[in-house]
């Protein structure tokens, strides 16, 4: 007899777009869908970014559903209820804005809520508006999930990025959503495979690219109390 799905909720957000937001998304599910899981993408921007990532080459080349649900804007909390005892693990990719419904009704059903952020200062200067929606969605549907920050298109030779990654991590404002310590780089395998609708896992040479999303990973599999890899 098989197992019922985990149904898992990941909600994915910015208030700035141009964050790595999409990337984050499609990369963490592909990699959970690599690792057996039964995994959906629901992309909630009418930008439809994530859409066309895995509909590349057919979406042969990408393990995870799409569900286009950016129309159902109020609806969308109920609509990923119903997802939910279908898939283990659901990605949500939000609009990059944090005054969406999709946004906030996709945080009142979160298991995980990941922050995705470049850390130039007009990127980080948008910060406080995610991490207080998501301390709001919290306290308004009781749900005690944790809440991430994740660097993205990090550049380790730079001080003043090293300086900004630093400055969430003391954030007393917010000190229970602290940065995740495993970050993407600033690689081109990450966008890249976005042209073939995979993740970095099936591109050539992207031995560190992998490494990273493999961490992250292993680190969302932590937060959400399941294993890195689903055991048959």
């Amino acid at each position: 007899m098989s197992k019922a799905p985990l149904g898992k909720i990941v909600t994915l957000f910015n208030q700035k777009g141009g964050v790595g937001k999409t990337t984050t998304t499609c990369q963490l599910a592909g990699t959970f869908g690599h690792r057996g899981y039964d995994v959906l993408v629901a992309d909630l921007d009418a930008q439809q970014t994530a859409a066309s990532w895995l509909g590349r080459m057919g979406g042969q080349n990408f393990p995870a559903t799409l569900w286009s649900g950016f129309r159902y804007k109020d609806n969308t909390a109920a609509e990923l209820g119903k997802l939910a005892s279908k898939y283990d693990l659901i990605f949500v990719d939000c609009a990059p804005a944090v005054d969406q419904p999709g946004t906030w009704a996709s945080l009142l059903v979160s298991d995980l809520a990941l922050i995705p952020t470049k850390l130039s200062p007009a990127d980080t200067d948008a910060l406080p508006a995610a991490l207080g929606l998501a301390k709001k969605a919290k306290q308004t549907s009781g749900l005690d999930y944790p809440v991430r920050t994740v660097a993205t298109a990090f550049r380790r030779n730079r001080a003043d990025e090293k300086a900004a990654f630093e400055a969430i991590a003391n954030d007393k404002n917010f000190p229970d959503y602290p940065p995740l310590k495993q970050v993407l780089s600033d690689r081109v395998a990450f966008t890249r495979s976005m042209l073939y609708g995979a993740t970095v896992h099936s591109m050539p040479n992207a031995k560190d690219a992998i490494a990273e999303i493999d961490a992250l990973a292993d680190a969302v599999a932590k937060l959400l109390k399941i294993p890195a890899e689903k055991k048959v």
